[in-house]
């Protein structure tokens, strides 16, 4: 006779963390349509009565561009640290959260630049308001985003992410997949269209 070993099959965990996160991205998400609905209403508003919405040369699109350019790489290397942690791959998780996270500190950096650069006081007129509530919610999300990466990279080093527990890996990415995206809608609505 042989002596055969059974192991309990490994319970399908319910994806909580992850329904959690997009719950909580929706919301965001939500919060940003609204702001979004008010911008776009009030623009087209001041566009009908033929007045200026933003002073002349006051919005520029190197700094934004370079923006977008930054949010769509890391949308990149979140995804591949996500692939690299379901694919128990350390060494190249560690490396994917570390550039996402790096990618989205210098997006705040340029940001901070940019609005230093402007040199338009926060109460010029209904757009610069607009401008700084938009992008400066925008930046706190990313700023989250930033703090949970960096929380997910010392759980990496201590050898929690695996294949198994990818679970906050895959709900960090969801919500940086949704601020990369809330990023595209400010680069094509207000640094674009001005």
């Amino acid at each position: 006779m042989s002596s055969t070993t059974f192991s309990p099959a490994v319970p399908n965990r319910p994806r909580t963390l992850v329904i959690g996160s997009a719950l909580a991205t929706s919301g965001v998400l939500m919060f940003f349509g609204g702001l979004f609905a008010l911008y776009f209403s009030r623009r087209a508003d001041a566009m009908a009565w033929g007045t200026e919405w933003f002073p002349e040369g006051a919005i520029r699109l190197p700094p934004g561009g370079m923006n977008m350019a930054t949010m769509a790489l890391s949308a990149i290397t979140m995804a591949w640290a996500v692939y690299s942690v379901i694919n128990n791959d350390r060494i190249h998780s560690y490396l994917a959260m570390a550039i996402t996270a790096v990618m989205g500190v210098a997006m705040l950096n340029q940001t901070v630049f940019y609005f230093n650069d402007i040199a338009l006081p926060i109460d010029h007129s209904e757009a610069t308001t607009f401008l700084f509530v938009i992008v400066g919610a925008h930046m706190a999300m990313v700023l989250v985003g930033v703090f949970w990466l960096g929380l997910l990279l010392l759980r990496a080093l201590g050898g929690q992410d695996t294949s198994r527990n990818r679970d906050l890996v895959s709900a960090a990415a969801l919500y940086w997949y949704a601020a990369v995206v809330v990023y595209m809608v400010i680069w094509l609505g207000i640094y674009i269209a001005k």
